[in-house]
């Protein structure tokens, strides 16, 4: 057991040490209809990159004035660049809001970013619109016509510091 733990530790090591030039990390704010902050793990091969970033943000509850709102936005992307600066990707994102975590609303977009290189990093300015899928709260804005129309995509504007 202990011969297999240290192989795989070694093998990790390797590995991750392999790879590290591959990554690249980010710090940015993202913007539709509310604003948090969020960070970023990105795999570079070539001119494709494969990521997800985690977005978070808090505020008091309308409903109950003495609880508070905690949104999480994990989101995957998959993306090519035209050029060394401007990409064009795929993402899917769930926005969860707890204490209401059980109308998630699942959304799938396309967008693309521009980034402005300084020394290695960059910061990039991304537009994406992402359409709501019919499942959990997206199922019910779907059979119930609330005010969010399915078929219009809801925008994201986003700019982050990658490193």
């Amino acid at each position: 057991m202990k011969k297999i733990i240290i192989t795989s530790i070694i093998i990790l090591v390797i590995i991750t040490t392999s790879l590290a030039n591959n990554f690249s990390y980010s710090v940015g704010i993202a913007v539709s209809g509310a604003l948090f902050p969020y960070v970023g793990v990105y795999y570079n091969v070539d001119k494709i990159q494969f990521g997800t970033s985690l977005g978070f943000i808090f505020g008091p509850n309308d409903q109950n004035p003495e609880e508070w709102n905690f949104m999480f936005s994990p989101e995957l992307n998959l993306g090519y660049y035209l050029t060394e600066k401007m990409y064009i990707g795929a993402d899917f994102r769930v926005l969860v809001v707890t204490p209401y975590q059980y109308e998630q609303l699942y959304l799938t977009g396309i967008g693309i970013k521009y980034g402005i290189p300084i020394n290695d990093s960059s910061i990039n300015l991304m537009l994406s619109g992402n359409y709501i899928i019919p499942i959990s709260a997206g199922k019910r804005s779907w059979e119930e016509g609330r005010d969010m129309n399915p078929y219009i995509p809801i925008p994201f504007i986003q700019g982050e510091y990658e490193f």
